[in-house]
């Protein structure tokens, strides 16, 4: 997050999505628990739902934009690490010690 702005600030939104202009970090690794949480960071999504069991589930799964499906895009911008199934090799693991 850019320092000294609050994640649901408008402008931090802009930002956002010129940072998922970039690729995903090639260390990312795992994935979605479909706990909801990347839907609900800045606001609560409306294509969001719960299915049955609990499990978070995308109204418009097939033409989501680009910002949610390549959350999260990097370690730096990952503001759900706590809960999300997707993790960040560290550079240390590529050093062989």
């Amino acid at each position: 997050m850019v320092i000294g702005m609050k994640r649901n600030n408008p402008m931090m939104k802009i930002i956002r999505v010129f940072i998922y202009l970039k690729p995903i970090d090639k260390t990312r690794y795992g994935k979605c628990k479909r706990c909801g949480s990347c839907c609900k960071f800045t606001y609560a999504c409306p294509f969001l739902i719960y299915d049955k069991n609990e499990k978070a589930v995308c109204k418009i799964y097939g033409i989501r934009t680009y910002v949610c499906s390549k959350y999260p895009l990097s370690d730096k911008y990952h503001e759900t690490r706590d809960v999300c199934g997707f993790k960040f090799k560290r550079r240390s693991d590529f050093s062989g010690r």
